[in-house]
């Protein structure tokens, strides 16, 4: 019996030990950039270690998740194989996107069970969205104000910069992907938690979203305000679906206040940081307008990725592969439009598995949404912010390295969460 107890006691530590590194590895992946691979890849050593002495009696994973998870990775395994028989470049280098991190991950989605699991990287990830944004208005207020050549210095690990154009202003961090992830991710969770939300919290809360505002109209990136200006429309249907809907006449109320105040938010962040709305509205049109070198480069790379996918359109060419445009000598088979070389690296086939994955995650989520209010809680967020980020990744390929496939999982260690938890008394 006082063995039993003590093997309780050791489980409980062990799980509260893997949650804590948890919860800082993901602070870590959303804060610091790659160069500190060492000091992030020492804790997911522990975390792995933790979590494989776990696995032996906490992992339990849904049936048809493995199924999905299988698909992927047969795809992930042929289009290495078939990357190494055509002599893609970047064959080997890929695998551990496709084929050692999915392993990984589906370790650690077989220890979430239940809701605190979800609920700390919940935590964790607001945590690190804050840390990412404080960071990025240091860097934008410190160039505005002069401070750069003593600031940016600190923050040489960020690559920090900043440049003033005449009405627009543009600064760079590396971590200015987590503020643009934390948009549509902190937008839903205060839809979601609407009935919440009180005293300081709340207040927290909302001048974190004010503060990615005034991040995002000074970062000078068209990419996030393009995703500002959809995720409203995301956030939309998965709210609908699921058991936080809105009632009509409330949402009619939401919408026009949250309108007002949008447009006074916005405008008292351009205000304050002394830009120009003309300069900013043209600059944003041009985007679309297809006159810049950005532009023609893209369109050189589409022209040059189709081709390559019409000589081989069911299996593609390997992952790895690379067209007769390059984007970068150091990683030729990296390109930025990503959806379009996974589509000539894999094929119809392999696009459609992805895809597919991604179908299911979202359509079992609404299902789940629409009987568990607070399921919908944790899952608007997650999904709202992932389509907002596949969205991102058209044209940057973030999810071609480990820093941001968590994005992908997080739903799915939710899904798995409450199909395979067990009742307290179990």
């Amino acid at each position: 019996m006082i063995y039993a107890l003590d093997q309780v006691k050791s489980q409980k530590m062990s799980i509260k030990l893997w949650l804590f590194l948890l919860q800082a590895f993901l602070i870590l992946m959303l804060v610091l950039p790659t160069s500190f691979q060492a000091s992030r890849g020492a804790v997911l050593i522990l975390i792995t270690c933790v979590a494989s002495i776990l696995a032996f009696q906490k992992w339990r994973i849904n049936r048809d998740i493995i199924f999905i998870w299988f698909l992927t990775i047969v795809v992930g395994l042929f289009g290495v194989f078939w990357g190494v028989i055509n002599s893609a470049p970047g064959a080997l280098r890929v695998a551990t996107v496709y084929l050692i991190w999915p392993i990984l991950y589906l370790l650690f989605i077989g220890l979430a069970h239940e809701e605190r699991v979800i609920k700390a990287i919940e935590s964790a990830l607001l945590l690190g969205i804050a840390i990412a944004t404080s960071m990025s208005l240091i860097v934008m207020l410190s160039g505005l104000l002069g401070y750069g050549a003593f600031v940016f210095p600190l923050l040489e690990f960020q690559d920090a910069g900043f440049g003033n154009y005449g009405g627009i202003i543009e600064f760079r961090i590396y971590s200015l992907t987590t503020v643009m992830y934390g948009f549509p991710f902190v937008l839903s969770y205060i839809l979601v938690r609407r009935r919440e939300l009180y005293g300081l919290k709340k207040i927290g809360i909302y001048l974190l979203l004010l503060a990615i505002v005034m991040a995002a109209l000074g970062s000078g990136r068209r990419g996030f305000w393009l995703v500002m200006l959809l995720t409203p429309f995301i956030i939309l249907p998965f709210l609908q679906l699921s058991l936080c809907r809105l009632n009509p006449v409330p949402f009619l109320s939401l919408t026009f206040k949250s309108a007002i105040v949008a447009s006074f938010a916005i405008g008292a962040a351009i205000v304050a940081i002394g830009l120009n709305p003309l300069v900013l509205i043209e600059n944003f049109i041009s985007a679309f307008q297809g006159q810049e070198i950005s532009s023609g480069v893209r369109f050189s790379q589409a022209e040059s990725l189709w081709q390559k996918f019409t000589e081989s359109p069911f299996v593609g060419h390997g992952l790895g592969s690379t067209a007769d445009v390059v984007s970068s000598p150091s990683t030729p088979w990296a390109y930025e439009l990503s959806y379009l070389a996974l589509l000539m690296n894999v094929g119809l086939v392999g696009f459609l598995v992805y895809s597919a994955a991604v179908i299911w995650v979202t359509l079992k989520g609404i299902e789940l949404s629409r009987k568990n209010v607070e399921f919908a809680k944790l899952f608007v967020p997650l999904i709202v912010a992932l389509f907002a980020f596949l969205i991102m990744n058209a044209t940057n390929p973030y999810l071609a390295k480990f820093d941001y496939l968590w994005v992908i999982f997080l739903p799915v260690a939710l899904i798995n969460a409450y199909l395979t938890k067990r009742p307290k008394n179990d």
